[in-house]
């Protein structure tokens, strides 16, 4: 008898796992369970040990002697760094953005947009933090600077943005979104250096007012 065919696990379930950390699944100084892993990636344990010892040299996971793994707790002053240079990072990819966007990107950009503002209505800000990350993963691939979106991947910021989120209150959100539908609007006005500016206030907005809340013991 022919053996019944079987789904093929995943080979390298780092990128998953990846996302799932950047994407809020899992939160900072959560357990890594390899058990838990190999079930839900659906890969074998070799392969689940291979991908938490790549994303601890990404900064993503540390795992400690006879404690397993679990995601990396970002310091206050780390973090502040990261946003400090996130907001030098996008602003350079959003003046290459500027030159290059298309209408479908536009479409693309204004669509993220109304996704955004759907989910600051009902106040779902796990998922807002993903379709954030979306929005600026967006710029970042229309810039087409490869150099850019490598160090920016480097520096993990969607991490930090995610151990923080408490710095997204709702009047802070109401200024996030009007920062967002400025950006869109500068960069289909194709004007370099208008979006640059944007991008910069932007995040200079964003890292001021976690330094803020971090003073005041609120995050």
């Amino acid at each position: 008898m022919a053996k019944r065919p079987t789904k093929r696990g995943l080979d390298d379930p780092t990128g998953p796992i990846r996302d799932a950390i950047t994407g809020g699944s899992f939160f900072p100084n959560e357990r890594l369970i390899e058990e838990d892993l190999v079930q839900r990636f659906r890969a074998n344990r070799g392969a689940i040990r291979l991908a938490l010892a790549r994303l601890e040299q990404e900064g993503l996971v540390v795992r400690e002697p006879n404690r397993g793994a679990r995601v990396r707790l970002v310091s206050e002053k780390e973090a502040i760094e990261i946003m400090e240079a996130r907001a030098m990072l996008e602003s350079l990819l959003a003046r290459h953005a500027a030159l290059k966007i298309t209408q479908q990107d536009i479409e693309n950009l204004r669509e993220i947009l109304r996704e955004l503002e759907g989910l600051v209505e009902h106040g779902d800000m796990v998922r807002y933090v993903a379709a954030n990350m979306r929005f600026h993963s967006t710029i970042i691939d229309i810039a087409d600077h490869p150099t850019g979106a490598r160090l920016l991947l480097g520096l993990r910021a969607q991490s930090v943005v995610l151990q923080y989120r408490r710095i997204l209150q709702p009047g802070r959100i109401a200024t996030i979104m009007r920062e967002h539908q400025e950006l869109v609007r500068v960069l289909v006005s194709g004007n370099p250096d208008a979006a640059e500016k944007a991008m910069r206030s932007h995040w200079d907005d964003i890292a001021t007012a976690l330094k803020a809340r971090l003073q005041a013991g609120s995050c």
